[in-house]
């Protein structure tokens, strides 16, 4: 299946296609982003190796911007040195709906923290950050399920469980996500 090509940067890309060298102009996004460019809804960073520097601009720029509606950095060489960024990200952007940090270097204890932010967030409806380089213990799983109980947007959310139980209970709050959803769209209380 083909996914469709993204506008990104002024520039046409190919979402999802995770082995190809992505081309955008880093610099010139982030001053779109920060410009708050409305033909830009969707930045896709994935596989450009950004420094520290560069992703605490991107997650800034991020806060306050208002036509971002998706956000992908997959393997961008994102540690947990800049996850503090992308909580004050989740806590305060009012129209991000997805975010993918998927093949990053977060460690479980920061995603643990970034998930926890979701209770702030009532606009995100997607958050990837499986496959990341360290694997997530037992205790930061189920940390991670019971945040995602604080939230009622999240409609699709990826991680590599190790443990069936944390992966089952975070599957219900995301099926009951889905299920608030609905009756949303169909106006039902």
């Amino acid at each position: 299946m083909a996914s469709e090509p993204v506008l990104c940067a002024n520039y046409l890309v190919e979402a999802g296609d995770m082995e190809e060298v992505n081309e955008i102009d880093v610099e010139e996004t982030l001053q779109e982003i920060q410009n708050n460019d409305s033909s830009l809804t969707h930045c896709i960073f994935n596989n450009v190796p950004l420094d520290q520097e560069m992703i605490d601009n991107i997650t800034s720029a991020m806060v306050d911007n208002t036509s971002v509606t998706k956000l992908d950095m997959c393997n961008c060489a994102i540690t947990d040195e800049s996850i503090d960024g992308f909580i004050t990200l989740l806590k305060t952007n009012t129209t991000l709906e997805s975010l993918s940090l998927e093949t990053n270097k977060i460690t479980g204890k920061q995603l643990k923290l970034m998930v926890q932010a979701l209770e702030f967030s009532e606009t995100l409806k997607e958050l990837r950050i499986a496959n990341q380089y360290f694997t997530t213990g037992v205790g930061d799983e189920m940390a991670i399920s019971k945040a995602l109980a604080n939230n009622t947007s999240v409609v699709k959310f990826s991680l590599n469980w190790k443990n069936g139980g944390a992966r089952n209970s975070a599957d219900r709050l995301i099926m009951r996500n889905c299920d608030l959803a609905r009756k949303k769209r169909q106006g039902i209380s």
